[in-house]
């Protein structure tokens, strides 16, 4: 057994002999111990209520869960939610996916089709969705089209985060955790005090310093490290007898070193092993260390003002965000210098709403309001080609093609507004129909440019040619809303159906080739129209149908639901990598979801409760396939295109979460806990077309604590993946295309190795 392997095993065996000798003895206060599920209450229609009451399909996860399970971040946490994927390509292009259906995207300007929310701040750039997440309060997946009260792009979903809020009472927590295996450290620490008589301050900070689990055999250095740095500053004033005012500030310095990514396949020796493990061999001359750097630096300010109205409330938010990002990306992936991609972004984003809103539990319930965002984006690109001698000699093009420097920039004004209404009418005391419309009007005002520097060759003035600044305009409009009708088809039982109707706007994206014949080109440059139709994405549009139950049974001990779905999208919007001349292209193709959910969970008694998820969805999508030899869509013999229905890429058709807690008092007095989480998703495709398979992946995670009677210090151990499970979160073509012609190689990135996190907090 290797030195890890014994030190993993001690570790979790420390705090399971501890809980060996269990009494019986429970705390009374803890629900679960009485044999009663913990409550658990969402935001997912902008009010408090019960996730059971509401006719969709919801998923919470509590600060304490995230805390006890170590997620940081939404790559950590969505491994404790059925029917969610997340993964990230090398240069942070996101895979987030709910039932099969997420915007995987590598352009930038195109916003994710499931929103992110935090403390009712919309992130509208993905840039925003790899940021850490600390001192976190709960975190909800909210699956379906949720148009009317999120807007924008929620066409898939919403994933709404809730930040620890002040107290008003003194009160301090901190925590400090050492990563046993990799290597590395965390500390957390958060504190409340009261301010005067009428206001309240909470205040947490963050940092970690996390090694990687992939050694860089070129660099001997484990990446991707991540290095994170935080702040939140929270203060609640009650201004009147009828008026509460919430300003927040956050910073964020979002760190990565190095990366996963790695070359699969018969590969020379000296370009790596070419096995999926946890070795590669990169190396970038863009960096001093010569390591792959990710730095992302973010300022969130939001100032809400919640007005109590007689039994009205109104609520007005306003909120600020900005970011700077500076990615330098060995975009090869071997240990040559023949690709690095340098990524230069400026964002800044103000938002407000509006809204006012009817207390709830009568017979008629309103929310009403309007929205406005205004945003500028700021994008440039130099990409870095320097493939040697390819196509090799004596080709007539030797050395003419993925060889020679060129830069996109691109800048982005956007402007949305909209206005929403949403109510519910109990028609009796067991029916209930709710509806909301949402009318929205989008703006974007781009300009697109390229230039090009020597070596002038084929792949930067006619595979990738120059043209000027082009202004660029797109606006939409959009009539989206929701329906649903819930029976109460017995005590504690819930029957629901629903419907949803969401759009996200289209516009133009800075990463397609634009790619033109030359005979089309003007003074060796692509004429503004070209660029205009080359860089076209259409607008959106998503509709989801939901049928369901909720229940509860024996005493509410047990929970279950289920559901069934159908989601049906038109246009698509797809990026996919091609792997040869024609780069990154953009579609809009149809896409559908069918599938079903069921979410459990059951309270034993005695600090023991069990939970379990599943999700089926089998998500496809009608393409024009990529002919694997030109490289060109495929056209039948009257060169028209042929269409084909494939698998989505980034969706397994079955995602599985089987959980355990254990919650008990000892027999000298110490509390301990005891939880696992076992997360399992089928195989699935990485690529459009089928291309690039991923064997499927069961992770079993473990944690473990205690605290010695009447101390407000507490020990935990976490350990995820013990069983070292290993599958490719996410592949790809090679950039460099010597490795694909000439090997038949493609880049990979393996998901996340065992860990074992072993953390001491304290709490006053």
């Amino acid at each position: 057994m290797a030195v890890s392997d014994r030190l993993s095993a001690l570790l979790l065996l420390m705090p399971l002999s501890l809980a060996g000798g269990a009494s019986a003895q429970t705390d009374a206060g803890d629900a679960v111990s009485a044999g009663q599920p913990s409550e658990i209450i969402v935001t997912a229609q902008k009010r408090l209520e019960r996730a059971q009451d509401v006719p969709e399909t919801v998923s919470a996860l509590s600060g304490e869960t995230l805390a006890q399970f170590g997620a940081k971040d939404l790559l950590q946490a969505v491994t404790l939610v059925p029917g969610v994927i997340f993964s990230r390509a090398p240069d942070d292009g996101l895979a987030l996916t709910f039932r099969g259906l997420g915007t995987l995207s590598r352009s930038q300007e195109l916003e994710q089709s499931i929103a992110l929310i935090q403390d009712g701040v919309p992130f509208a750039k993905g840039r925003l969705y790899t940021t850490s997440f600390f001192d976190t309060q709960q975190m909800e997946f909210v699956k379906g089209t949720e148009s009317t009260l999120f807007g924008k792009n929620s066409s898939f979903g919403v994933i709404s985060v809730a930040s620890n809020q002040p107290t008003g009472r003194e009160g301090f927590s901190a925590s400090a955790g050492y990563e046993a295996l990799d290597g590395g450290y965390l500390l957390d620490a958060a504190g409340d005090m009261p301010v005067g008589d009428k206001a309240a301050l909470h205040v947490a900070v963050h940092y970690n310093d996390l090694d990687g689990w992939v050694h860089d055999d070129a660099t001997d250095h484990n990446g991707p490290e991540q290095r994170d740095a935080g702040v939140r500053a929270i203060l609640r004033i009650n201004a009147a007898n009828s008026a509460t005012v919430t300003a927040l500030y956050q910073y964020a310095d979002n760190q990565q070193i190095g990366a996963s990514m790695q070359l699969v396949g018969n590969i020379p020796p000296s370009e790596g092993d070419g096995v999926l493990n946890d070795h590669n061999d990169l190396y970038t001359g863009g960096t001093d260390d010569h390591e792959t750097h990710h730095d992302t630096r973010t300022h969130i300010l939001s100032l809400k003002e919640d007005w109590r109205l007689g039994s009205q409330t109104l609520t007005a938010q306003t909120a600020f965000i900005h970011y700077d990002l500076y990615f330098t990306d060995d975009m090869d992936f071997s240990p040559d210098n023949t690709v690095n991609f340098l990524r230069d972004e400026h964002y800044n984003q103000v938002s407000q709403e509006v809204r006012l809103q009817s207390p709830s539990g009568g017979r008629f319930d309103y929310i009403v309001g309007s929205f406005f965002l205004a945003s500028h984006w700021s994008s440039s690109e130099d990409q870095l080609w320097a493939v040697p001698s390819f196509p090799p000699p004596p080709a007539p093009t030797s050395g003419q093609l993925f060889n020679g420097p060129f830069t996109n920039h691109f800048d982005e004004d956007a402007l949305s507004f909209s206005t929403f209404a949403s109510g519910g009418w109990r028609i009796t005391p067991k029916l209930k129909l709710a509806a909301g419309v949402r009318l929205s009007h989008e703006v974007k005002d781009d300009l697109y440019g390229r230039t090009n520097a020597a070596p002038l060759t084929i792949w930067n003035t006619i595979s990738n040619p120059p043209f000027d600044p082009t202004p660029l305009h797109h606006h939409a409009n959009f009539f989206d809303g929701d329906a649903s009708l819930q029976y109460a088809l017995a005590t504690d039982i819930l029957g629901y159906v629903s419907y949803g109707h969401g759009s996200k706007a289209g516009g133009f994206v800075e990463t397609n080739t634009i790619a033109v014949p030359p005979s089309e080109l003007v003074a060796g440059k692509v004429p503004a129209g070209l660029v205009s139709t080359n860089a076209f994405i259409k607008d959106e549009v998503a509709q989801t149908y939901e049928v369901g139950v909720k229940s509860e049974l024996f005493d509410r001990r047990l929970r279950l639901n289920l559901a069934g779905f159908v989601t049906n999208i038109h246009n698509y919007q797809d990026t996919v990598f091609t792997g040869g001349t024609l780069g990154f292209i953009t579609f809009n193709d149809p896409v559908r979801s069918v599938g079903f959910e069921v979410d459990s969970g059951l309270a034993l008694g005695r600090g023991f409760s069990i939970d379990g998820g599943l999700t089926y969805a089998d998500a496809t999508q009608v393409i024009q396939p990529i002919d694997p030899l030109t490289n060109a869509p495929e056209v039948n013999a009257a060169g028209k295109p042929i269409m084909e229905r494939f698998q989505r890429s980034q969706a397994p058709k079955v995602v599985l979460n089987l959980g355990a807690a254990y919650q008990t008092r000892l027999a000298n007095g110490y509390d301990a806990h005891l939880n696992a989480n076992l997360h399992f998703r089928s195989s699935m495709y990485n690529q459009r077309q089928d291309e690039y398979y991923s064997p499927a992946l069961t992770t079993l995670d473990l944690s473990a604590g205690f605290r010695p009677p009447k101390s407000p210090i507490s020990f935990d151990v976490v350990a995820k993946n013990i069983t070292n499970a290993i599958s490719q979160d996410f592949a790809s073509a090679t950039v460099d295309p010597r490795f694909s012609a000439f090997y038949g190689a493609y880049a990979a990135s393996p998901n996340r190795l065992r860990t074992v996190m072993m953390t001491i907090s304290v709490k006053y």
